[in-house]
């Protein structure tokens, strides 16, 4: 027997309970076993990590969303191919999210807003 695992997939807790993600965005790509962590784009921190992939989305009241994932480990030689194939996924989701009235559908997580803190 045959089962398919996708490309992509969002690592969430399914508890608070002492959860390490805390609310965190981290996407996990089989493939290449690539960790990605989504976080808001723009801070000045970003400047210092590398590798990192910015990028911006319109959601669906027309603001422009400002987005970076960061990487927390890889094994490709193609990273960008990586970067660019999860911006695609992600964004297809947000969409999906944004097109669907069930708040149970949307994701279980938020970002705390602090002024100078990225994750890890």
């Amino acid at each position: 027997m045959r089962v398919d695992i996708p490309d992509f997939s969002l690592l969430i807790e399914p508890t608070p309970m002492g959860a390490v993600l805390k609310g965190r965005v981290v996407i996990f790509h089989f493939p290449t076993h690539t960790i990605l962590e989504l976080v808001p784009g723009g801070y000045p921190l970003l400047e210092s990590i590398s590798p990192r992939y910015e990028w911006k989305r319109i959601n669906q009241y027309g603001e422009v969303d400002k987005l970076a994932f960061i990487v927390h480990r890889y094994v490709t030689d193609d990273l960008t191919e990586v970067f660019e194939q999860a911006r695609a996924w992600y964004q297809h989701l947000l969409d999906w999210w944004d097109a669907t009235d069930d708040t149970s559908a949307h994701p279980p997580f938020e970002w705390e807003k602090k002024p100078d803190d990225l994750p890890n």
